[in-house]
């Protein structure tokens, strides 16, 4: 009976723990994608800034209500000198950047299409 009871206690700890340590992992993520997307978005204002171009295959912003993909590749030659968006302007890549999933609207904000908890 009594090794039933610590059994007992010893399971409500270990589910206590299980759920704080998937809690603090979901903050983390949040977080993770609140610094990554905001150091694109400083990026690709640089990088248009500098190009007078917008890191997309097509060098512009979509038309209204439309997504363009970010081209981590883009690059352009100003007074003989080659700057490419990575990593002349962003020097660490976010994750899953090479999923196709970081976009630009038309009024040049950046996004993920991914929820906040599957980053």
């Amino acid at each position: 009976m009594e090794l039933m009871i610590v059994l007992i206690i010893f399971i409500i700890l270990v589910a206590v723990v299980i759920l704080l340590v998937r809690g603090f992992f979901g903050k983390a993520r949040e977080s993770s994608l609140d610094v990554d997307l905001h150091s694109v978005k400083t990026a690709v204002d640089a990088y248009a800034l500098q190009s007078g171009r917008w890191p997309t295959a097509s060098g512009s912003l979509p038309e209204a209500g439309q997504y363009a993909l970010i081209d981590f590749d883009a690059s352009f030659v100003k007074e003989g000198k080659t700057y490419s968006f990575y990593p002349s302007f962003i020097s660490i890549l976010p994750r899953y950047y090479d999923e196709g999933v970081w976009r630009i609207d038309s009024a040049a904000l950046v996004s993920v299409n991914m929820t906040r908890d599957k980053y």
